[in-house]
């Protein structure tokens, strides 16, 4: 997931805009959860080089980070286990380093913005405006809300003109060839549709027999009870939408106590999707035998529709580079019109078993009409590359010092 968010929405210089700065006034306030994480052992989450990162700015970029988030699930809030499993402060905090090594590196190199420049990004942004034009206290009162000083807002804006400074830097130093162009397209362009069925632990623990008695132990319990009611509270926006809890009660034990079964879930999706690559076949015929034998699970066979080589994920299964090798390989191991097979791939999130149902070539008539994009997709590509591999150096020589009670997942 994050992979797909940085190459779909980053910038070189990832969260050093001002327009980021400024989401944060579409909302009232910051983040409220565990928000004095930490300050018992000092009211900073971390250091670089001796300037601190405070917990306040930290939780700032946090709130971002998870309405970010939220935007792009569906107005679904992100649990605290979906944050350790994504380890999104330890994200966020990364992200705070780098801005600050940014900005450090900026000074050094003397492309401090000037008083006039930072006045000016200022009252571009839309949050602080009246009647299309900057209103001083539309500011003022903007900045109250969210809890910052004027003092440390124009700062903030500070920092991230100088990081954006590096922006043209790179840009600078990269140059995109005829060759390259010409390969991106055939790349870009020469397109798979795989279709897959993907084998979750949800899916495992509909095959997992829970007894009734076995429920109504663990719903006896008061611990377990809030447990389940706090798996209620959580999908109570979706799945239990318009349910009452003791409705569906039962339902949430018998789920959570399947999911205690982790051995015997993982077995049961392995062989359920050894059957699904026994069935073997590709046709409709095949894949009607394979949504018969998934009904029972709630899946089904899905198809990705056309993509190309760098499409990089499948949804609900995160990075499948293995898969993708095999699709676009000149000769695909899972391709049946070139003699390929069904075939199972596994990873954290469950098991995949998948095929190519279609493929697309490139039709030289559209180059030109895709040159100014593949040049722009190149250019971005070589642009955060060398950002990567300056800021890792950048990285390495600096001292850095973290607050584990705030930024660590398992605090």
């Amino acid at each position: 997931m994050l992979t797909w968010i940085r190459e779909k929405f980053g910038t070189i210089v990832i969260g050093a805009i001002i327009g980021f700065i400024a989401f944060v006034f579409v909302f009232s306030g910051v983040f409220n959860p565990k928000s004095t994480r930490g300050l018992h052992e000092g009211a900073v989450a971390g250091t670089v080089n001796g300037d601190s990162i405070s917990i306040s700015e930290f939780n700032r970029a946090l709130n971002q980070r998870l309405e970010f988030f939220k935007s792009i699930s569906g107005g679904n809030t992100i649990t605290e286990e979906q944050m350790k499993a994504f380890r999104i402060r330890e994200g966020v905090f990364e992200g705070l380093v780098r801005r600050r090594l940014l900005v450090q590196e900026a000074d050094r190199q003397g492309l401090t913005p000037s008083n006039e420049e930072v006045r000016q990004r200022i009252q571009e942004i839309p949050a602080f405006q009246k009647n299309g034009k900057f209103d001083l206290l539309t500011y003022k009162q903007a900045l109250e809300a969210n809890r910052y000083t004027p003092a440390g807002f124009e700062r903030m804006v500070r920092e991230d003109l100088s990081a954006q400074a590096w922006d043209e830097y790179f840009k600078n130093r990269v140059n995109v060839s005829e060759r390259e162009i010409q390969k991106h397209f055939e790349i870009s362009e020469t397109k798979k549709n795989i279709k897959y069925v993907l084998l979750t632990s949800e899916t495992g623990r509909k095959g997992i027999q829970v007894s009734s008695e076995d429920v109504k132990k663990y719903l006896a319990d008061p611990a377990k009870l809030n447990i389940a009611k706090g798996q209620y509270e959580r999908k109570q926006a979706g799945e239990f939408k318009g349910k009452a809890f003791e409705a569906v009660r039962e339902q949430i034990a018998r789920d959570l106590l399947a999911s205690e079964k982790v051995e015997e879930i993982r077995k049961l999706n392995d062989s359920l999707a050894e059957k699904l690559v026994q069935i073997g076949g590709t046709d409709a015929a095949a894949e009607a035998k394979m949504n018969a034998q998934l009904k029972p699970y709630g899946v089904q066979v899905k198809a990705t529709g056309l993509i190309n080589e760098q499409t990089g994920s499948i949804p609900g299964f995160g990075e499948t580079d293995d898969l993708l090798k095999d699709a676009f390989a000149l000769q695909s191991p899972i391709d049946p019109a070139q003699g390929g097979k069904v075939k199972k791939y596994t990873s954290g999130a469950g098991t995949l078993v998948a095929w190519v149902a279609a493929s697309q070539k490139p039709d030289p008539s559209k180059f030109e009409s895709e040159r100014e994009r593949l040049v722009r997709e190149l250019a971005s590509a070589k642009e955060r590359e060398l950002y990567e591999g300056w800021i890792k150096k950048v990285r390495d020589k600096a001292k850095i010092d973290t607050n584990p009670s705030v930024v660590s997942a398992e605090a």
